[in-house]
């Protein structure tokens, strides 16, 4: 038996007889009440995409397309990603690089992407490829692998606030998802907001505590808000070049690895032949 002792819930009627009449009524009605209301996070959430909402009203100006990537002429990132699902896909749209963090392509599969969407993916055709996934999320709302390609989608065309309003219908289908969380870290890092972006990597580590992808942004994300918090630093005390380069020794920590020359080789040369002179 446990030492501790755990008093036993109250009944509803228990209740009832310890207030008066009038508030056991107030009582009830305000149960009722909190029982109806949606989540801080959902608000949060709904918030959001009104705002997004508003903006693309307010600005339906059309983006130019992302000409960048991850392709071999682009920077290289710090990490790899290993845990593509749908590989053959999710390299047809090449993701911008957002900030140094790391998109994550595809969830766990639930659904497959339609043939006709892969090949419109596959072709470089995207505007017409997300008129095609929303008419299909029409038929299948829960298909969230195609939510995913359409949030990459965007991120390719910059269309950035869209992707975002996208990746937060899907946490708000699919709350046990992390890889979502993560690439809003990712939009957020992009901006410049390291909070934001902390704050989602982390609640993506709370879904799945093992989520490599997140823990390597997130410890990146780190570097970035420790050398900030050491240039704050520096501005207004006598340590200021102590502090100093101690930011641009963790932003050190951000840059890929030089690639060193290779060393020319000289060809061996062939030796004279000696010859006895006579």
């Amino acid at each position: 038996m446990s030492p501790f002792y755990t008093p036993p819930l109250m009944s509803f009627s228990v209740l009832t007889r310890r207030f008066k009449p009038f508030q056991a009524l107030a009582l009830s009605l305000a149960l009722f009440v909190l029982a109806g209301c949606s989540s801080t996070g959902q608000q949060l959430a709904e918030a959001k995409i009104l705002a997004v909402d508003k903006q693309e009203m307010a600005c339906p100006c059309a983006q130019q397309p992302y000409l960048g990537g991850d392709r071999p002429n682009d920077p290289p990132k710090l990490t790899t990603n290993s845990g593509i699902v749908n590989s053959e896909l999710s390299d047809s749209v090449a993701v911008p690089l957002m900030s140094f963090l790391i998109i994550e392509p595809d969830p766990v599969t639930k659904n497959a992407v339609p043939s006709d969407v892969e090949k419109l993916v596959k072709a470089h055709q995207y505007p017409q490829a997300i008129e095609l996934i929303n008419t299909h999320l029409k038929k299948t709302p829960r298909n969230v692998q195609l939510r995913f390609v359409k949030a990459r989608i965007q991120l390719e065309l910059r269309q950035f606030d869209a992707a975002k309003k996208t990746l937060i219908e899907i946490t708000q289908q699919f709350p046990e998802l992390p890889e979502p969380y993560n690439n809003l870290a990712a939009l957020a890092a992009d901006q410049g907001q390291w909070i934001e972006a902390r704050d989602y990597l982390e609640l993506a580590l709370k879904l799945r505590p093992s989520y490599t992808i997140a823990s390597a942004n997130l410890g990146e994300v780190y570097i970035r808000l420790g050398a900030q918090a050491y240039e704050e630093a520096a501005k207004g005390t006598q340590y200021q070049r102590q502090y100093g380069n101690r930011a641009k020794a963790l932003l050190e920590l951000l840059k890929p690895p030089s690639k060193k020359p290779a060393a020319a080789q000289t060809p061996p040369q062939n030796p004279i032949p000696t010859t006895n002179k006579p």
